[in-house]
């Protein structure tokens, strides 16, 4: 029988809990979203959306911490704030959609930007040496900015 060495072990290990983690959180996401539209109107708040807007800053942060440091840069977790950032910026969008077209045209192209740019965090490719540096400038300011974007919007819309 084949032995595994403790280290690989350890990150193998790390991985299923990541992709538990991650996909947990999309199965809850959406248990929330199906059963709060069971004959009732939804009702989005704006401090919904920046909450979102804070939590994707935070793992922005956390992301950038882990792909600086070389020993946690091919880490499971790395994906898995990948993976946050992506759900986020998805469940930002369908919300937003909720306000008047006119209150949300200068936002959406920066939330598709930032969900295509995003979308390809399964791609090894992604996690290239500029990903952190691209967080620090571009991306980080973009979302300051989609957040600024979202404090202008009505306290909340209904569809």
């Amino acid at each position: 029988m084949a032995k595994i060495n403790s280290e690989d072990l350890i990150e193998l290990t790390a991985a299923a809990a990541a992709a538990t983690l991650t996909t947990s959180r999309k199965f809850i996401r959406n248990y929330n979203y199906y059963k709060q539209r069971a004959g009732r109107p939804e009702i989005v708040l704006k401090t919904d959306l920046l909450t979102l807007c804070h939590k994707i800053r935070l793992d922005l942060f956390g992301l950038q911490n882990l792909l600086e440091d070389e020993t946690k840069h091919r880490s499971p977790f790395v994906v898995t704030l990948a993976s946050q950032i992506n759900d986020a910026l998805e469940e930002i969008h369908r919300k937003i959609l909720f306000f008047e077209p006119e209150q949300i045209e200068t936002v959406i192209p920066m939330i598709d930007r930032q969900r295509q740019f995003w979308s390809r965090y399964t791609d090894e490719q992604f996690y290239s040496e500029h990903l952190s540096s691209d967080i620090e400038h571009s991306i980080s300011s973009e979302i300051l900015k989609i957040q600024s974007e979202v404090q202008k919007l009505p306290k909340s819309a209904q569809l």
